[in-house]
């Protein structure tokens, strides 16, 4: 476990060091954790009858796929019209009516993606999130071009936290794992990234500085093109 905080420098030495940036969606790429929990929420009332506090979002559920969440809200609803899938479906529609009304992919988050290519790096999401949700959303930022692919909840057996999303990442752009940091906001998140044996940087939000840093030394606030200043 980290026993300290790394200085901006030292983030900034592992990223110039650094050939591949593999970023997660939910909370990292996107600003959208507070969207995601207002989500969840709002759908689990409306077909399960069941809401879902803000608290209990960040608590239990912020970094787990979309249809295991509604598996265990439909468990304690006792049943509901439509299947935990089907949830998962409704709430992706949801979040991307919002999103193309309101992006959550802020500027300085774009920024430091196309800062990124600029300098060379690869980069790739990775993430727990349907592609149904990432592939769009990041076209709509006008960022597809950016990115050499997207690993989404369809292309792996078992999500995180298991490593499999960020193995198979790594072997779909031949990228050597000690060259390779991988960007996240969640335990599980951060858990399957160790689990591939990579660079982690947290950022804060789902979590704190302290959650974090049980994972981590690198902390930083959010994705922004300072990051990569030499």
């Amino acid at each position: 476990m980290p026993q300290s905080y790394a200085t901006l420098d030292d983030t900034r030495s592992l990223l110039e060091q650094a050939d591949v940036l593999l970023l997660d969606y939910n909370g990292t790429l996107s600003n959208d954790e507070e969207l995601c929990a207002e989500l969840i929420s709002e759908v689990s009332e409306d077909h399960l009858g069941l809401p879902v506090s803000r608290q209990r979002y960040f608590d239990e559920f912020a970094g787990v796929t979309e249809e295991a969440v509604y598996g265990r809200l439909t468990a304690e609803a006792g049943g509901a019209d439509l299947t935990p899938y089907e949830l998962m479906r409704e709430f992706n529609r949801r979040y991307l009516e919002r999103f193309r009304s309101n992006s959550t992919i802020t500027r300085e988050a774009a920024d430091f993606v196309r800062t990124a290519r600029t300098l060379g790096k690869r980069l790739m999401v990775v993430t727990a999130a349907s592609r149904e949700v990432v592939v769009p959303a990041v076209e709509i930022a006008g960022l597809g071009e950016c990115f050499e692919g997207i690993v989404g909840l369809e292309d792996v057996a078992a999500s995180k936290p298991t490593p499999e999303c960020y193995l198979r990442a790594v072997e779909q752009l031949g990228a050597e794992p000690s060259r390779t940091v991988a960007f996240e906001d969640s335990r599980t998140g951060l858990t399957a990234a160790l689990g591939a044996g990579l660079a982690t940087v947290g950022i804060l939000g789902s979590l704190d500085r302290e959650s974090i840093g049980g994972f981590t030394p690198h902390i930083v606030d959010g994705l922004h093109p300072h990051l990569l200043e030499a």
